[in-house]
């Protein structure tokens, strides 16, 4: 598209004189599979690997409170090309693929005349991935081809979607490899030789899929795009150890957001506020120049990139419905406070499959049985749960205290309880919402009644 520019001199007036528009800025999306925020160098982890996505944090922001809509793969995955619920999509099931009357930012994108591209992982269907102009599957495929099919002149949008850290873990994969000795062990995961051995092969595969991600930073570098691209990365979900993945526990929703911007993103920026992966692709969508659609929920982060005004989220929420079994769960977390409405409270504990057959859970079930659990490692192995779970997070960050029946704190969970239904209401969400809004009967059918 080109403008016409009326240039004045001497009294005079020349007309027809073109200049092109700017060509808006290039979109890189980088997303690692079962990734928690905490395993990473620039979040603080100093045994894990990363040096390339740790550049990245330098020479951009750093979200300290990023969360996905799900900790689930494929249903978060939904959340991020629609700015939607996987609920409201009809994509809370894992594996669901996204349904071909459900729009997405790239139709968007290509509206503005970007070229999209996508590697690897998608995990929305095969008809999803004709959205692309380019898609490659093949892990053996080079980053290079899709730069090298981009038509002269066009921005373009491209998603790799790694399929590590996920399982299952082979020895091998970075060298040298992590060390079990030195391995920063979470509170929430019991300390034995195969919790520890697990987690290092864990770091050996997020190593090696920042590797990756160098690659196409350098590519970017190579082809001098660096300039007018602004690269995010992120993780799907949490990392696949027991009460995470799967679970709607920080560990299982708090992932990373790095974004790099070069002369709007001021380098080394940690933000604080909340954020929500719905909240991505209204923010593509604005970065091309078009508008967030009516049905998208996510806000978007332009401004704050831009360090303009922002109205920032007072709440996250985040869902879990059938991933290898059912298990309706839901959540809401601010700043200080996370509230957890377990829908089925009669079901126990489950793993995901890919789960269930490591190391480390079979390592929790056997220090389960001999009593070598500490108290706050238990709730995994209990027969049921409680329909609601409150956790201040200020003085308890690994949730392991459950306050929701405590007094002091009554007033917090009824606000949190209407939050989170509220937004179910507003997302069309399936399932009876936590708490009976404003002129609905309180009682029989509803889930929680105060």
């Amino acid at each position: 598209m080109e403008i016409t520019r009326r240039a004045f001199s001497g009294g005079g007036m020349a007309l027809g004189v073109q200049t092109p528009a700017p060509v808006p800025p290039n979109i890189v999306f980088l997303i690692s599979d079962d990734h928690t925020a905490a395993d990473l160098g620039c979040y603080g982890n100093t045994h894990v690997r990363t040096p390339n996505l740790d550049r990245l944090a330098r020479e951009g922001v750093r979200f300290a409170n990023c969360f996905v809509a799900s900790p689930q793969c494929s249903p978060n995955r939904s959340a991020i090309f629609t700015g939607c619920a996987p609920h409201t999509t009809s994509t809370s099931r894992l594996h669901t693929p996204m349904p071909p009357w459900e729009p997405s930012f790239l139709e968007q994108l290509q509206a503005r005349g970007y070229f999209t591209g996508a590697f690897r992982k998608v995990h929305q269907g095969n008809e999803f991935n004709s959205r692309f102009d380019f898609y490659a599957a093949d892990k053996k495929a080079k980053f290079e081809t899709f730069f090298d099919k981009l038509p002269a002149g066009k921005p373009f949008f491209l998603h790799v979607g790694f399929t590590d850290p996920h399982r299952p873990y082979t020895k091998g994969a970075v060298t040298p490899p992590h060390d079990p000795a030195k391995v920063r062990l979470p509170r929430f995961l019991p300390d034995s030789p195969e919790v520890r051995n697990d987690l290092v092969l864990h770091h050996d595969f997020i190593s090696r899929m920042d590797a990756e991600c160098g690659e196409v930073l350098a590519l970017l570098e190579a082809r001098g795009l660096t300039g007018n691209t602004v690269v995010f990365f992120t993780g799907d979900n949490g990392m696949p150890f027991p009460g995470a993945k799967g679970t709607c526990y920080d560990p299982g929703i708090h992932v990373p957001l790095l974004a790099k911007w070069p002369g709007v993103v001021k380098a080394g920026t940690v933000e604080q506020r909340l954020i929500s992966h719905v909240d991505l692709p209204a923010t593509w969508v604005e970065i091309a120049g078009s508008a967030v659609s009516k049905k998208m929920q996510g806000i978007s982060m332009l401004p704050l990139l831009r360090g303009g005004s922002y109205a920032a989220r007072e709440a996250v929420f985040a869902e879990r419905n059938w991933h290898d079994n059912f298990d309706p769960i839901r959540a809401v977390r601010t700043e200080r406070y996370k509230l957890i409405f377990n829908a089925a409270p009669h079901f126990p504990y489950r793993p995901a499959w890919d789960l269930e057959g490591s190391p480390s859970w079979a390592s929790y079930l056997e220090l389960g049985k001999r009593g070598a659990l500490a108290p706050h490692h238990l709730r995994l192995l209990q027969p049921a749960r409680p329909m609601v779970e409150m956790y201040d997070l200020r003085g308890d960050p690994d949730e392991f205290n459950n306050v929701a029946e405590n007094p002091a704190h009554a007033a917090v969970k009824l606000d949190l309880l209407k939050r989170l239904s509220a937004w179910m209401h507003q997302t069309y969400d399936y399932l009876p919402p936590a708490f009976a809004g404003p002129g609905e009967p309180k009682g029989r059918g509803w889930p929680v009644s105060l």
